[in-house]
């Protein structure tokens, strides 16, 4: 069964991000942004990068930390060195009393760490004959990136499933971070399930958040077992990028196998038409958190089957 309400309560109640915990974030990216704009020089703008532009970074596990990611657009001077614009950024940062014995200089970012809760990864950018690149510290090189149009792409994809792209997207990352079993960063993760989403295709596959979950798991899964080799996985705006550097053939070889596994739970899951055994499905998946207080009700009201209907994305997680 679908369980539309239930995946809606889920989500809000133990998969996305505290509101309070979002607005601190977004405090503090503020006063961050307003010390670098008044006291380095180069500094233009900075813009929300990786889940935290795309709205999918879900709550950290407990006694665990978050991140999040901005680019830092600066000034290009013809000469200088990619490791003296973080540097630049740093000195800047170790200036202001607050963050003087939090910052770190890390290969392609200065990390501001919020000890205990989150920590604010800052990436110098700066733009040469109208292309984007970060800067690596330890190669002392230039790399290229396109943040914004990796954002628009996902987002475009996201309008199709009528905005539940990103509830399917916090789901699967929850199940990673729970299961603990296979690895797959982020991006690498976000990027297959962007690629599971055509183009040119309705919306009739994404009615709903476990109407897209069950769509993009059979999909990426249908990827998977035709490639028992490691493929490459690159940036759908950036081809030259390749996200599955972090991976090799035995980690490939686990995450295949493992998403097998959940995506036969997920089809079960959503084909059963008990209502108490699917809530048992689905737990088996996410937890006991999903449907608690249906799992542990008895007779047929407390495990009524919810309504199919589509639900409008919420914000600020849905858009």
């Amino acid at each position: 069964m679908k369980r539309v309400e239930d995946f809606n309560e889920f989500l809000d109640n133990t998969v996305n991000i505290n509101q309070s915990r979002l607005n601190d974030l977004n405090d503090h990216v503020a006063a961050v942004t307003t010390h670098l704009s008044r006291n380095l020089d180069s500094f233009e703008k900075v813009e929300r990068q990786g889940s935290y532009a795309l709205r999918t970074i879900i709550k950290p596990k407990e006694n665990k930390e978050y991140d999040a990611d901005i680019l830092l657009f600066m000034k290009y001077q013809k000469g200088k060195k990619p490791a003296e614009y973080i540097n630049d950024a740093y000195n800047c940062l170790r200036q202001h009393g607050t963050y003087k014995n939090m910052v770190h200089r890390k290969t392609r970012c200065v990390m501001v760490d919020y000890a205990g809760d989150f920590h604010l990864d800052i990436v110098p950018c700066v733009e040469i004959n109208g292309q984007r690149y970060v800067c690596n510290n330890k190669t002392n090189q230039f790399e290229i990136t396109d943040g914004t149009g990796y954002r628009d792409w996902f987002n475009g994809k996201t309008q199709i499933t009528n905005g539940n792209l990103k509830g399917a997207t916090r789901l699967l990352k929850y199940m990673r971070d729970h299961k603990g079993n296979f690895t797959a960063p982020s991006i690498l993760l976000t990027t297959l399930i962007g690629m599971s989403v055509q183009d040119n295709e309705g919306d009739a596959k994404f009615k709903t958040v476990p109407d897209t979950l069950k769509t993009v798991c059979n999909r990426i899964n249908a990827f998977l077992q035709a490639n028992p080799n490691q493929p490459e996985i690159r940036n759908p705006v950036l081809p030259q990028e390749t996200f599955t550097r972090h991976w090799d053939q035995n980690k490939y070889r686990n995450f295949r196998d493992k998403f097998k596994i959940y995506n036969d739970q997920v089809n079960d899951a959503f084909d059963e038409a008990d209502p108490q055994k699917s809530v048992q499905k689905w737990q088996k998946l996410f937890g006991e958190d999903f449907s608690k207080s249906k799992s542990k009700s008895n007779g047929a009201s407390g495990t009524a089957a919810m309504a199919a209907a589509t639900v409008t994305p919420r914000k600020p997680y849905a858009r």
